[in-house]
């Protein structure tokens, strides 16, 4: 009985395990949303699939009007591997057809940072913007479950 305790006392001091970084995240404010979905790799102790799905709400000067601008970020290659509860993606495993570049030669390709906390994901991206999204789509914020 006294292990049973200890152990139902311990419980709330184990940290952010990689077990619970599996499902659907949210990020959601004044004008706009951000989904996140991580899925568990086969066969991969820390390795997970992401996707992003989210709008900006922003002025279009050329409709004149408000507009909802959709971004994305869904392939099978974004792929992460956790560590010390941090991640990284950047576009550099893309391949495309042959004769298809989403980059022109020497520019920087769209980097992806994962910041795992207790309840919480952080995500800071650079320069995603306008290659997997509308007029001002990031996926930066904090995501919870």
């Amino acid at each position: 009985m006294k292990k049973l305790l200890l152990i139902l006392l311990c419980l709330p001091m184990i940290g952010f395990g990689q077990d619970n970084i599996t499902g659907i995240w949210v990020d959601k404010g004044k004008g706009y949303e951000n989904t996140l979905i991580l899925s568990k790799v086969q066969g991969s102790d820390n390795s997970y699939s992401f996707s992003f799905d989210g709008y900006r709400v922003s002025y279009d000067y050329f409709s004149k009007d408000t507009v909802r601008f959709f971004g994305q970020m869904s392939n099978p290659v974004f792929i992460i591997q956790v560590k010390n509860n941090k991640a990284h993606y950047d576009d550099d495993v893309q391949e495309f057809e042959e004769g298809w570049e989403i980059y022109n030669e020497g520019e920087e390709r769209c980097n992806v940072y994962f910041t795992f906390k207790e309840k919480s994901i952080i995500v800071k991206t650079e320069l995603c913007s306008l290659i997997y999204g509308g007029f001002g789509v990031s996926f930066d914020g904090e995501y919870f479950k």
